[in-house]
């Protein structure tokens, strides 16, 4: 069985694909190659985690903290800035309609946003970065087990 940051990572890219104006290039994999014809794009990648004991018996309740990160990256001649907050408010809107994933977790709840631009080339590229924080618990055994 799969860690259940893979697990959550897997879901959280279910509920994205297909389900945007990304289509289903949608990616696990922060370091993904995008070029042109793969844009929009999104990639989703787990970057950090917090853990926190429930229980002080043996195994431990690991109350986790997952930071899921979605970059949506839009390549658009004219308003680059609305084609982006629109592909965000789409991811934004799967994920509040979902928050438990499919009953995987126990919340899911957007955290942080950021948008970066690059005007290299003929048609300007925006990255929103939105960063969900994802809580779960676990045995610390068996961190495969979502409980």
């Amino acid at each position: 069985m799969k860690h259940a940051r893979t697990q959550i990572r897997n879901a959280v890219t279910a509920l994205l694909k297909g389900n945007t104006t990304a289509g289903d290039n949608v990616y696990e994999a922060r370091v993904y190659p995008i070029n042109d014809p793969k844009l929009p794009a999104l990639l989703v990648y787990t970057k950090q985690e917090t853990v926190g004991e429930q229980s002080m018996s043996r195994p431990r309740t690991q109350q986790r903290e997952l930071m899921v990160t979605v970059e949506a990256y839009v390549k658009e001649r004219g308003n680059v800035d609305e084609a982006t907050d629109t592909l965000a408010m789409e991811i934004e809107q799967l994920v509040a309609a979902d928050p438990t994933l499919g009953g995987l977790v126990k919340d899911t709840a957007l955290d942080t946003t950021e948008t970066q631009f690059s005007d290299d080339g003929e048609k300007p590229i925006a990255v929103a970065i939105l960063t969900f924080s994802v809580l779960y618990t676990v045995k610390e055994h068996e961190p495969q087990t979502l409980t």
